[in-house]
């Protein structure tokens, strides 16, 4: 169900009839009704982010994600399992018979941190908000200003919006939008928000909170369990939202990361690397079964990552240079000799799904082939030292980094380059300064990893309007009249077989441009935890990974009791299985 139909007209306050509206009350439960409330969750991240703003310049993060789902809402949840609507702030909706206008009606018992209830007043205010040119969020302005009328506040419990077009997602993006009180937003400018909320955030409707003394700039950030949540008795919140405290530590290099969750310091920790999951995870704690290791298969949609180029500048603004360093780019033999074939490679901008396009041709590692495309763009001389000339200029990349745990890697690479005389400079520097100089567009080769959608937004990375504008998903500067039109035409498919069939196109045609020299992915998420916690039977949901763990587990009080026992003891507790597929 991606529409529900629409009926009768809105009714009068007060009082709301809910004839002709759409809800779900018995869905799937998605957290355990044996969950149990209490306790931390100690986890890590690589770096701190550079604001706790949702939006404007370097909001577009992990960790912000991190902690925006945990403290606001939209109106419409999607549910992980059946992908049907569920209710959030919103008890009720529905869609006009020409697909057009969007009504919600909010649950009257929603409410703010302060006890205030939610309004559509509320919705009117953040959807205001995110039109505003002035917060620098160009992607922002474009979505909400560009699709949707504005919003119209019914009554007090009731919002209405009309879109500009006709777009199968818009109902998704809409119901989805986190909202802001508009008390906080009332007379906020976007220079003084830019200003004021990169350390402090507004009042959420949702299950945590952060409060001040819990931002500990660049080392830690916790979020507290709200025990007035109103949502908390919810069938949508049923075995969710569990531990009292979610704390995050910043550990910006992996290998003591690793060491301090051997500590005991942190609760769980996420394996990047193959080499240490097959060589380094079977230390005493976990053959004592006191630390528990698994491999586990969701159906989660794939991101893709690769080295991206900024085809804006030299060389990369020739597509046969893009080309040939993704030839040169060895993956055959990173993932067989640094990743112990636990990769596979990513030949798709949609890779793992439907999505993809089967017909990509395979970039394999290639220099000759290489060398007959930089020789095509004028690379054809070397000189004595061995690098490639044209014009007097050396090919020469500066590529920096932020993960110090990637330089092995990078060597590898650099090497691969020099042999076909690129000149290749690694340079490791700071991550939030990387991450300003990348939204600026400052770069010429970087390397980047992004999440995927359930249902993909291709023109949120691909469109032409994004390219030459900075702080968006756009980074190679990627420009194509065919994907715009391409774009607007899954726009306006509502049939998943269309819908497949043009972004199976979108994808066949970025490919071929090479704005990215790809990586590799996987199905998985390894993990290694303390026996201390208990979780769905399946451990993650079906479309989820282990980002969710932080909303679905809980901590076991008996687990913990035997966890304690036998660390003092020395006792052995069972071993699990390692690998599971609960989703197949």
């Amino acid at each position: 169900m991606l529409f529900a139909a629409a009926a009768a007209p809105l009714a009068a306050e007060p009082g709301f009839n809910p004839a002709g509206w759409e809800t779900s009350k018995d869905f799937p439960l998605i957290g355990s009704p044996e969950a149990k409330k209490g306790g931390a969750f100690r986890s890590t991240w690589m770096d701190y982010p550079p604001t706790l703003r949702a939006l404007g310049p370097n909001s577009n993060t992990m960790a912000s994600r991190d902690l925006q789902n945990m403290m606001y809402e939209g109106l419409v949840g999607l549910h992980p399992v059946t992908l049907e609507y569920i209710p959030a702030l919103a008890d009720y909706w529905k869609v006009s018979a020409d697909k057009r206008t969007f009504s919600f009606h909010i649950n009257p018992k929603a409410r703010w941190a302060d006890g205030s209830p939610v309004t559509a007043g509320d919705v009117v205010a953040t959807w205001e908000f995110r039109v505003r040119k002035d917060i620098k969020d160009p992607y922002s302005y474009m979505m909400w200003s560009e699709s949707y009328e504005k919003p119209v506040a019914v009554s007090p419990s009731v919002v209405s919006v009309h879109t500009k077009t006709l777009h199968w997602r818009l109902f998704l993006y809409f119901g989805n939008m986190t909202v802001f009180p508009a008390k906080e937003l009332k007379g906020l400018t976007g220079e003084k928000y830019l200003e004021d909320y990169n350390w402090k955030t507004f009042m959420g409707s949702g299950p945590y909170e952060l409060k001040a003394e819990d931002i500990k700039k660049n080392h830690s950030i916790a979020l507290t369990r709200r025990a007035d949540y109103w949502g908390a008795k919810e069938r949508g919140s049923i075995g969710l939202n569990n531990f009292d405290k979610l704390f995050w530590l910043v550990v910006m290099d992996d290998e003591l990361a690793f060491e301090k969750f051997k500590k005991g310091e942190l609760d769980w920790y996420f394996v990047n690397k193959s080499q240490r999951w097959l060589e380094e995870c079977d230390f005493e704690k976990v053959q004592k079964g006191w630390v528990q290791k698994r491999k586990i298969f969701t159906k989660s949609p794939q991101g893709f990552s690769g080295l991206v180029f900024n085809m804006r500048k030299p060389p990369f603004n020739d597509r046969n240079v893009r080309k040939a360093f993704a030839l040169l780019y060895n993956r055959d033999k990173l993932i067989d000799k640094l990743f112990f074939n636990e990769y596979t490679f990513i030949d798709s901008y949609y890779p793992g799904s439907d999505w993809a396009n089967p017909d990509n041709p395979k970039i394999r590692y290639n220099p000759r082939m290489a060398k007959v495309l930089l020789e095509r763009a004028g690379w054809k001389n070397r000189n004595k030292d061995g690098w490639l000339e044209k014009d007097g200029q050396v090919l020469e990349i500066e590529f920096e980094y932020g993960d110090p745990s990637m330089g092995r890697i990078y060597k590898v690479v650099q090497e691969d380059f020099r042999k076909a005389g690129i000149k290749m400079e690694l340079k490791q520097i700071d991550r939030n300064t990387l991450m300003k100089k990348v939204g600026e567009r400052n770069f010429t080769l970087h390397s980047q990893a992004w999440g995927a959608m359930l249902f993909p937004n291709p023109v949120s990375s691909w469109g032409g309007d994004l390219a030459d504008k900075n702080d968006n998903n756009n980074l190679p500067g990627f420009k194509n009249a065919e994907v715009d039109a391409l774009c607007k035409e899954y726009d306006l498919a509502f049939d998943r077989k269309t819908q497949r069939r043009l972004i199976r196109k979108i994808d066949g045609i970025i490919f071929r441009a090479h704005p990215y020299a790809l990586g590799w992915g996987s199905g998985f998420s390894r993990v290694l935890y303390y026996d201390k916690f208990g979780h769905p039977e399946k451990y993650f949901s079906k479309t989820g990974d282990y980002r969710g763990m932080a909303s679905l587990w809980w901590l076991d009080p008996a687990k913990e009791k035997a966890l304690n026992e036998a660390m003092e003891s020395g006792a052995s507790l069972p071993v699990g299985q390692v690998e599971h597929r609960p989703w197949d």
